[in-house]
């Protein structure tokens, strides 16, 4: 990005183009699978690991209008959706639970 002069907006139209193969953007690409591998872990989902390879859109997601960008495939942004989804219920019970002992001790 520093090296060509190109702000964030241009690296990642780059980042996004399925035939662009600088060395630079493929290193990007890696950097990012890297990085939600990581945060995967982070969440305990070892499970999901393995699957989270961003790709291009053939097909099979003719209904998103970023069809034509790097993305996770649907089945696998369900899955995480629905396990953040559930997260954020669990967490705001324990929120609420933590609410209401703290006012019984009052």
């Amino acid at each position: 990005m520093k090296k060509r002069g190109e702000g964030l907006r241009k690296t990642y139209n780059r980042f996004h183009d399925l035939n662009e193969r600088d060395p630079a953007i493929l290193e990007l690409r890696r950097s990012h699978e890297a990085i939600d591998r990581a945060v995967l872990r982070a969440y305990g989902w070892a499970d999901l690991v393995e699957q989270a390879s961003p790709r291009f859109p053939g097909e099979e997601e003719p209904d998103f209008a970023y069809r034509k960008k790097l993305f996770w495939p649907a089945e696998f942004r369900y899955e995480v959706l629905a396990r953040l989804l559930a997260l954020n219920a669990e967490r705001a019970q324990a929120e609420k639970r933590a609410e209401f002992g703290g006012e019984q001790r009052r």
